[in-house]
């Protein structure tokens, strides 16, 4: 049986001059382990859906990670370090920012789930492909 866990961050959009608030609805499931969905919130509003590697939030606390469409980097700001999340499609782009505590514990939830390494005894990958190859 698969476990989904919901974290619902307080997030910021980086526009110069200044920063927007937005909020992140994270989703994470077991039987989906390679993977991480965040729905973005603005002002009542939904902005956006993207679906990315886990790898790329549990990498990018520590060190920047990500080329491409999304990339994933900390930095300590003030006081408050945070954790970065730039977004592209080729045509618009935005980062977001997020308390690295929050991301951490996102984090610290997910391994614990399924801790890495261990991801092919919640998602047969090779199975998969086969199915898909069948047809």
């Amino acid at each position: 049986m698969a476990t989904t866990e919901h974290r619902v961050l307080p997030l910021r959009l980086e526009a110069a001059p200044l920063s927007v608030p937005l909020i992140g609805a994270f989703v994470y499931r077991t039987d989906r382990p390679y993977e991480l969905a965040v729905d973005f919130r603005g002002a009542g509003t939904h902005l956006a859906r993207w679906v990315f590697s886990r790898e790329l939030l549990l990498d990018g606390q520590t060190c920047g990670t990500g080329e491409g469409d999304i990339q994933v980097w900390p930095l300590r700001r003030g006081t408050e370090p945070r954790v970065f999340l730039a977004f592209s499609n080729g045509e618009q782009s935005c980062v977001v920012s997020a308390r690295a505590k929050d991301v951490r514990e996102l984090c610290r939830r997910m391994t614990e789930l399924v801790p890495r390494g261990q991801e092919r005894r919640h998602y047969d990958l090779d199975a998969e492909l086969s199915a898909l190859l069948a047809h």
